[in-house]
């Protein structure tokens, strides 16, 4: 697994920019409107229900897979020390003939090799596929939160886009899976 250094979208990130306020959805003092807020708070797998919107055309497009320094509200929800290494994946989830959700999962490094996932292994396999698959994999709450801009990939950095985020456990390994509606998703109807 490469570092952070090598990582080349995470050396274009800037760490003193705006940070995201996370909530429950039912505690969040502005959430956005339906549908999206309806795609927000979905307690079911992502990955299905872009399959199923995007009349079964779905892939996941990996963008990098590093070590990286843990972010401030990551490291908080994960129990780690802020730039702690962690396991870092970012991916674009594609439906419908476009990428649909830019996709960030981190989990601490110290529980990688006791994951019965091989998360090195999942090249352009879907988490979502393996985490409502594997019955001792318990999810916790959702939050959501607009996303900052600039830990977008280059192309579809927006101001605005939100974002869920939700810790996921077998008992050992950590996953922080967090994904971002880019613009257009969802559709009106969907």
């Amino acid at each position: 697994m490469l570092p952070c250094w090598h990582c080349p979208i995470a050396c274009r990130r800037d760490p003193v920019a705006m940070l995201p306020d996370w909530f429950t959805p039912d505690s969040h003092p502005a959430p956005p409107p339906a549908p999206l807020f309806d795609w927000l708070c979905a307690e079911g797998s992502l990955t299905q229900r872009l399959t199923e919107a995007g009349n079964q055309d779905f892939h996941v497009q990996l963008l990098e897979q590093c070590q990286q320094p843990a972010r401030q509200d990551e490291a908080l929800a994960l129990a780690v020390q802020l730039n702690e290494a962690v396991w870092a994946r970012e991916v674009l989830l594609h439906t419908d003939g476009a990428a649909r959700v830019f996709a960030r999962t981190v989990a601490p490094l110290s529980a990688l090799g006791s994951a019965a996932m091989e998360l090195n292994k999942l090249g352009t396999t879907s988490l979502g596929h393996l985490l409502f698959r594997n019955p001792q994999i318990s999810r916790g709450p959702i939050e959501i939160s607009q996303y900052p801009a600039h830990w977008l990939p280059a192309e579809y950095k927006a101001n605005g886009l939100w974002a869920r985020r939700s810790h996921f456990s077998d008992g050992q390994l950590q996953l922080l899976v967090c994904e971002v509606f880019l613009q257009g998703w969802p559709c009106a109807g969907t």
